[in-house]
């Protein structure tokens, strides 16, 4: 199976992503923290996205299959929020509304705000107050969340195909590995190899990820990977197309998806990519 073109892209994941960038704010909240962060990551399904388990046992799914977002309870049964009924402000409200009778019983009780979204959000940034407004924003958007499912699911499926790709690469490569988890700020899928077993994301490592798109830069996918720090006075591996060195948005190697997908490439030729970009990356890695 190779790559699938994707088409009516832009204006629909960047609604879904309005949906994923909830869960983060409430995984950061409910769980303790954990190295790089992990505990507000997101886990990749080809049906949609997930959280970890919440401490009263509760799970946030966000289903594209169904374009719905499913608050599962600990105690059993879910409460459905369907995405075109909602937008992201209504649907902050909505899962939080949910959750308030038990992952977040008595949690808002004492604290400040018009709403329940301004209560966590304020809760989080409570030694960063100017960034507060800011933050509300970024969660409260109120364009209708309908999706053209057509164009999600191909997404979801060119998604999946990256995954396995970087997953059968990862199952190759010897040293310390971050799991291949998506995060909700950007919607990119990423994952870690770190040269010391602290795994410690101030120290040496590379990242190697996918992602839908940047704002204001690419607004198509992209492979990309990256190395943390660069030998003093590196000089850019040599590299064969399609990759790209990139020094614009970020220092590191680019692909992009559509270059991919219009030469017919399948999860074997991700692998195959991946690769070469942690080897040159490995070269000018300090």
């Amino acid at each position: 199976m190779t790559l699938p073109p994707l088409e009516n892209f832009e204006e629909n994941i960047h609604k879904l992503h309005q949906a994923a960038k909830l869960f983060p704010p409430i995984c950061n909240v409910l769980l303790e923290k954990q190295q790089n962060w992990l505990h507000i990551a997101m886990q990749p399904h080809l049906y949609g996205f997930s959280t970890q388990a919440f401490p009263q046992g509760g799970k946030l799914v966000l289903n594209t299959e169904e374009s719905a977002v499913f608050y599962y309870r600990g105690s059993g049964g879910a409460v459905p929020f369907p995405l075109k009924l909602y937008t992201q402000k209504s649907l902050f409200e909505g899962i939080l509304q949910a959750m308030s009778e038990d992952e977040f019983v008595g949690f808002f009780d004492d604290l400040a705000g018009d709403s329940l979204t301004e209560k966590l959000l304020g809760k989080i940034y409570a030694k960063k107050p100017e960034a507060l407004p800011d933050a509300i924003e970024e969660h409260s958007k109120t364009g209708k969340l309908i999706l053209d499912t057509d164009a999600i699911n191909a997404y979801m499926q060119a998604l999946d195909m990256i995954y396995t790709g970087i997953a059968r690469w990862r199952a190759r490569v010897n040293g310390h590995l971050s799991p291949a988890v998506v995060w909700g700020e950007h919607f990119d899928l990423s994952t870690l190899w770190f040269k010391d077993a602290d795994m410690d994301e101030y120290k040496p490592h590379i990242n190697i990820g996918f992602a839908p798109f940047t704002e204001g830069v690419f607004e198509r996918p992209y492979l990309y990977a990256y190395a943390y720090p660069y030998a003093e006075n590196y000089t850019a591996p040599e590299l064969t197309a399609p990759l790209k060195w990139e020094t614009e948005a970020y220092t590191g190697i680019y692909v992009a998806y559509d270059d991919l997908a219009a030469t017919g490439a399948t999860v074997y030729d991700v692998e195959k990519y991946v690769s070469q970009m942690f080897e040159a990356l490995k070269s000018v890695l300090a």
